[in-house]
């Protein structure tokens, strides 16, 4: 007796799969055909962006090639249109290039206003990174205040771009003749555990230097300072530790 319930659920089930399938499969078979299309076009779309990514690497190797060479007019050209057309992360370091480039052929405003455009890039990496070099670049021409202002938003302590804005401000207050605030600085850098390994020996060697050779009128330096000859001169833009 069980058997013929059973047999009798069977086809029960049947005709109601054959009645929703009656109902509905038209729209079952839209629906997976949407689905395998949707998943090719992804995938087709993964291969495209894939293939602009390796075209844009291949240019903005061969740009940074003729850069190399020292041939900027081309350089230039070369990353401002890889700035124009290539996929987002390479247009933005293709702009950034575009301002060294620039700044390799003193055109000093086309190169500011490139770096002011980044500066207020939504990526704060790229921003910060384009503030400190216009910074430099700003340096021994604009008034103090606007170089402080662009360096205000990568000094607050938790920046990692902090001490790099301690070095363009202690080379600020140098050429502003502020020798003491400079060297205590450069002593300050010198001695920051958090600070990376290059900015800390220049700041050494800049902070050695001031020791060593101190003004006109000034009292000796200590019998313990480093000779003067085998110290460097202070740091200038160009040497600053900015990317390139």
């Amino acid at each position: 007796m069980s058997d013929i319930f059973h047999e009798v659920e069977e086809e029960v089930r049947k005709e109601r799969y054959i009645e929703i399938w009656n109902k509905y499969g038209t729209l079952i078979i839209a629906g997976a055909a949407a689905i395998i299309i949707g998943v090719a076009a992804f995938q087709a779309w993964q291969a495209y962006s894939l293939t602009q990514r390796e075209q844009a690497s291949a240019r903005f190797d061969a740009a940074a090639l003729t850069f190399a060479n020292n041939n900027m007019p081309q350089a230039e050209t070369e990353f401002r249109a890889l700035a124009t057309d290539a996929p987002a992360g390479y247009q933005d370091l293709a702009k950034f290039r575009e301002a060294t480039s620039q700044l390799a052929q003193d055109k000093r405003d086309a190169a500011i206003a490139t770096l002011r455009e980044l500066a207020n890039h939504d990526d704060p990496i790229l921003s910060a990174a384009a503030r400190i070099r216009l910074a430099w670049t700003l340096a021994d021409t604009a008034p103090r205040a606007e170089v402080d202002a662009l360096l205000q938003p990568v000094s607050e302590t938790n920046s990692p771009w902090r001490f790099a804005a301690t070095e363009l401000r202690a080379y600020l207050d140098l050429q502003g003749g502020r020798r003491e605030d400079a060297k205590a600085s450069y002593e300050r850098l010198a001695n920051e555990a958090m600070a990376p390994q290059g900015l800390r020996d220049r700041a050494r060697a800049i902070a050695g230097f001031l020791k060593a050779n101190a003004p006109p009128g000034a009292a000796p330096a200590p019998t313990s300072a480093a000779p003067a000859q085998a110290a460097p001169a202070p740091a200038t833009p160009a040497q600053g530790a900015v990317p390139q």
